[in-house]
This record gives structure tokens, sequence and C-alpha cells, in this order.
């Protein structure tokens, strides 16, 4: 029958339209899902960001206090220092 092949190139351009179809439809679902994932990763990087920036504030306030009571240590090192104990002071027997 002369119009079963009429009909055929109809057919086959239905069906490359149908794989171009198919195929943008899995590129937009691959690059949604990559968007996601994207998202993900960007708000765990601002976790550790957020981690890391405390860390710092820590470190430098431990530094601080670390320097502070060294100070204190070697003041009361020097008052300490004019006390004589009795083990110190020289016996005669």
């Amino acid at each position: 029958d002369h119009r079963d092949l009429h009909s055929f190139p109809t057919r086959r351009s239905s069906d490359l339209m149908q794989s171009v179809v198919a195929s943008i439809d899995q590129i937009a679902t691959a690059s949604h899902e990559q968007a996601n994932e994207v998202e993900q990763v960007s708000v765990g990087i601002d976790q550790i960001s957020s981690v890391v920036q405390t860390n710092s504030a820590t470190s430098e306030q431990s530094a601080a206090a670390s320097e502070q009571l060294s100070a204190e240590a070697q003041s009361l090192k020097q008052l300490v220092g004019r006390f004589k104990l009795s083990s110190d002071i020289p016996r005669n027997y």
C-alpha cells in the first residue's frame, strides 16, 4: 500500500522527535539533580567556614588567656621570691 510508504518518513520523524524530547528530559533531570548537589556542597562549605571561624576566634581567646596567665605566673613568682623559707636561712648549731 502506497500510504504506508508515505507514512514511514512521518513515523520516523515522530520517533526521532520523541527520542530528542526524551533526551532533553533526561538532560533537564540530570541538571536539576546536579544543581541540588551543588547546593548541598555549598551548604557544607558554609558550615565548614563557620566552624573554622569559630575555631579561629577560640584560638585567639586561648592565646590571649595564655599570655595573661603567663604574666600572672611571672608576677606571682616575683612575689613569692620575696619570702624566705626556713630551709633558706642558715642554721647555726
